[in-house]
């Protein structure tokens, strides 16, 4: 009996490693601050038909109403009520992502709940019209009072895992997760999520609340909705946990071991991919280091991880002495290259974000008049409009969905460099990239692309992401000889200095 126990419980938490993808599609796009409405309308005209795999989702229950993008993760009640739109507009979002099979995704904060304005006022307002006071710990929509949190405490040494998880982050109130009460309030949130059609959550300050909190709420959350065949009866919630460390003192590095904590409970997402590629493409660092990508550098097993380049939150952080820590938009090029080297790369789920332009740290969306979000709007060639970004529809991130689409379950192979940022390797003998991330040094190089012989299109050249009806290529062709060898050249001033070849270019 306890042999058969055990085995239910370690399939009822494998179960939330799964993201619920439909074949053939992987890629994770956080529309960040975006409306609903322009949600609804990217997933069935974009994200659908270019076979990205999930949208993420900004918190969706009541916040702070204000202007800077951290109100969203001050949370005032559960009320489905946000600046991107009401329960009706969400719910629509969510039915037309899934009809398009595009997963659904929402990050949900509840360590903690808002924190009192600057100014010290007793009372604040919510998206959702509620009034509450943080002072008194008081939201009487959630409802919580003083007795569901811990008691007022600041984080000292946040290696010391009772002062992490017990005091307070950034003076927001604590919720105590060890009550019943308060995680039955999470937990009818989640659930009704559930309802809707939302495959799973990213866990928001998760390093700041204790493992087995956590497990004991999400091992009572519903399975998905069987509501419109989108999911096999019995299927469990997607859960990734957001385990990065914003803090003082070096306390980065040292809390990245803790992950284990979280290993058994859903999938990790950490910053140390974002700092480390940032590293190679902003500081010089030996692209070399990306060798051994995995654990053998001490990163989480390639299953259990999610990556990125950067995140609404690493976007902006200051510049260190003038130099940028994380690639951003403020350098396109290195942007591009950050990107399409983890849409090549085999190691875990990958996620990248859509952002807006801002002109100071704590700016939010774009906002009209009345302080509503600004639609998202397009040119005629399908890029979007100042002040949105949308990095999911720049062409190469496009073309490299497609490339990890046709490499997926394929290894990486034959990995080659010249000692500093110059890299190639084989998916297999499915794929091959080249990168040059050389400031002036061209890569000019005789190359093993585990290629059968042929001659090949280059994916980030060409205009398309496969040749057009007559097998004709519209960008530079490499031509592969019978040994597996090519010729590679990459300029070093290109703004995308990297090629992608392809085995087949069918799907």
């Amino acid at each position: 009996m306890l042999a058969v126990l055990a085995l239910f419980c370690f399939s009822h938490a494998f179960a939330q490693f799964d993201p619920h993808f439909k074949p053939g599609r992987h890629t994770i796009v956080q529309l960040f601050e975006w409306r609903y409405k322009d949600i609804e309308r990217e997933c069935r005209t974009f994200l659908g038909p270019n076979g990205f795999g999930a949208v993420q989702l900004s918190p969706v229950n009541e916040v702070r109403d204000g202007t800077s993008w951290e109100d969203r993760y001050e949370p005032v009640s559960y009320k489905l009520t946000s600046r991107s739109g009401n329960e009706s507009a969400l719910r629509s979002a969510i039915d037309a992502c899934n009809k398009a099979d595009v997963r659904v995704f929402v990050e949900v904060v509840f360590n903690h709940m808002a924190r009192a304005e600057s100014d010290s006022s007793t009372q604040l307002r919510g998206t959702a019209g509620s009034t509450v006071n943080p002072t008194a710990r008081d939201y009487p929509d959630a409802p919580y009072s003083a007795a569901d949190f811990n008691d007022p405490c600041r984080i000292m040494n946040p290696e010391d895992p009772h002062e992490l998880r017990n005091c307070w982050k950034e003076e927001r109130p604590d919720l105590n997760l060890s009550l019943l009460r308060v995680r039955e309030r999470i937990l009818g949130f989640l659930n009704r999520l559930l309802s809707f059609g939302v495959a799973g959550f990213f866990v928001d300050s998760a390093l700041y609340m204790w493992p087995h909190d956590l497990q004991a709420m999400f091992t009572k959350l519903h399975n998905l909705t069987t509501m419109g065949d989108i999911f096999p009866p019995g299927s469990r919630p997607f859960i990734c946990f957001d385990l990065s460390y914003h803090g003082l003192n070096g306390a980065e590095k040292s809390l990245q071991a803790r992950w284990n904590e979280y290993a058994d409970l859903g999938v990790i997402a950490q910053d140390r991919f974002a700092y480390d590629i940032g590293d190679i493409l902003l500081k010089r660092k030996p692209f070399h280091y990306f060798v051994n990508l995995g654990t053998r550098l001490g990163y989480v097993p390639r299953e259990k991880a999610l990556i990125y380049v950067n995140d609404p939150q690493l976007q902006r952080l200051p510049d260190a002495d003038g130099d940028l820590s994380v690639i951003s938009v403020r350098n396109r090029r290195a942007y591009q290259i950050g990107l399409a080297f983890m849409l090549a790369h085999r190691y875990g789920m990958v996620r990248m974000t859509s952002s807006f332009e801002f002109l100071n740290s704590s700016q939010g969306p774009p906002t009209d008049a009345q302080g509503r979000i600004e639609p998202v709007q397009l040119d005629q060639a399908g890029t979007c409009r100042s002040p949105w970004i949308c990095e999911h529809r720049w062409p190469i991130v496009r073309k490299m969905v497609y490339f990890r689409r046709v490499t997926n379950g394929t290894g990486v192979r034959a990995w080659v460099d010249n000692g500093q940022n110059q890299i190639g390797f084989c998916r297999d003998r499915v794929g091959f990239v080249a990168f040059n991330a050389e400031i002036s040094l061209t890569l000019k190089a005789k190359l093993y692309t585990c290629l059968p012989e042929g001659v090949y299109c280059d994916l980030i050249s060409s205009a398309g992401d496969r040749l057009d009806a007559n097998g004709d290529c519209s960008g530079g062709t490499v031509k592969v000889e019978a040994d597996g060898h090519a010729e590679i050249f990459i300029h070093s001033q290109l703004e995308e200095p990297f090629i992608a070849l392809l085995n087949t270019l069918q799907p």
